[in-house]
């Protein structure tokens, strides 16, 4: 096929849009389908929308990326600011200055105390059975039974309906 569709035409282009016999020179007059850029787009869609897309998506990203810069700096001057009115708390004088400080300890220590914060949350939901087998009964048990606040045995006789 010697033709494209209509979506091909260059809209710009200061000439008709040539669509049937675009490879034959000799049909159109002064056209020569090897030089003549304004009348067809060069490239296709495919390559037309990746480019637009990737130029959106380069744009989202750099959003983003001066957003969370943005909210890091935020961050790191209220820990500083935390920091100094906790420093000035501990000396009594609130005309006082005092420094702040983003990790109270080395990174490494830091990163350590964090970890033991984090693994200890899972521990307080284990159940200990080593006394009695029971994890209800925190009361050993004895030889007399305690049956509730008023020790008396639950009502053992069955009535008929």
């Amino acid at each position: 096929m010697d033709g494209v569709p209509f979506s091909c035409c260059n809209i710009n282009s200061p000439r008709p849009c040539i669509q049937q016999q675009v490879t034959n020179n000799s049909a159109h007059y002064n056209y020569e389908h090897q030089t003549e850029e304004l009348n067809l787009w060069m490239k296709g869609c495919r390559q037309a929308l990746l480019e637009y897309y990737t130029d959106i998506v380069q744009s989202i990203g750099l959003t983003v990326l001066i957003t969370w810069l943005f909210e890091l700096s935020v961050l790191t001057g209220v820990r500083y600011l935390q920091t100094s009115l906790e420093n000035v708390l501990r000396q009594g004088d609130p005309d006082s200055e005092s420094d702040g400080w983003l990790l109270e300890n080395s990174f490494m220590e830091t990163a350590r105390i964090n970890l033991n914060i984090i693994k200890s949350l899972g521990k307080n939901n284990h159940i200990d059975t080593a006394k009695n087998g029971d994890p209800n009964i925190d009361i050993p048990s004895t030889s007399k039974a305690h049956y509730g606040p008023d020790n008396v045995p639950p009502n053992t006789t069955k009535e008929a309906c």
